[in-house]
């Protein structure tokens, strides 16, 4: 066997001396987290108050961003009728339902690929024939022809209620929270009563 080294008494200092460090330094690196945690906390608690109010600007945002998508569907369909030229469009490969490319030729000769695609797509495939409206004085402006803003209608409308439908009941139970937590009640719960004094104490 081997016999142990009795440790010297200055290495025993040093020993003691490092774990002192180390636990100073554990110490001062949980209270640095300890600070950021409640300043974060802090800067975080108004919009937690907010929160009802929060969600309901999002289902808002999303809304209004829902309209605008057929305002500007039903502007370049007026912008389209009010020069509108037709033609025999191909739809072309590599197009997805959201960008659909088709090439047709216009009524002056020039063959034409919008780099937006074409409106309303929906049902064509690459390789199909598909008579199509553009605007003569900006041919980048093309839908399918027979198709208006209204397609898109359904589907927008359907997504508004469907972001309602998850937000609503969303900011509602916030709400009720908040109120029942800043309700009288629930703080009368906590907050004790002040001392009263006997009647004739201090007579």
């Amino acid at each position: 066997m081997v016999p142990e080294v009795p440790l010297r008494p200055t290495t025993l200092g040093r020993v003691s001396a490092v774990g002192t460090v180390v636990r100073a330094r554990v110490d001062a690196l949980a209270r640095g987290a300890a600070l950021a945690a409640r300043a974060v906390g802090s800067a975080l608690a108004p919009l937690g108050r907010r929160a009802p109010e929060i969600v309901v600007s999002i289902g808002l945002v999303l809304s209004v961003l829902g309209a605008l998508v057929l305002v500007g569907a039903a502007r370049n369909d007026a912008s389209i009728d009010a020069a509108r030229g037709s033609a025999v469009a191909e739809v072309l490969d590599g197009s997805t339902l959201p960008r659909t490319f088709v090439r047709f030729t216009a009524a002056d000769g020039a063959v034409l690929t919008p780099e937006e695609g074409v409106f309303y797509p929906r049902g064509l495939e690459p390789g199909n024939l598909v008579l199509v409206e553009y605007d003569r004085n900006e041919p980048d402006l093309v839908r399918v022809a027979g198709r208006t803003w209204s397609e898109g209608l359904v589907p927008v409308l359907f997504g508004i209620v469907a972001v309602w439908a998850v937000l609503g009941p969303g900011a509602y139970g916030l709400a009720r929270l908040r109120r029942r937590r800043g309700s009288p009640g629930s703080s009368a719960s906590t907050t004790p009563a002040p001392a009263r004094e006997p009647i004739g104490a201090g007579a």
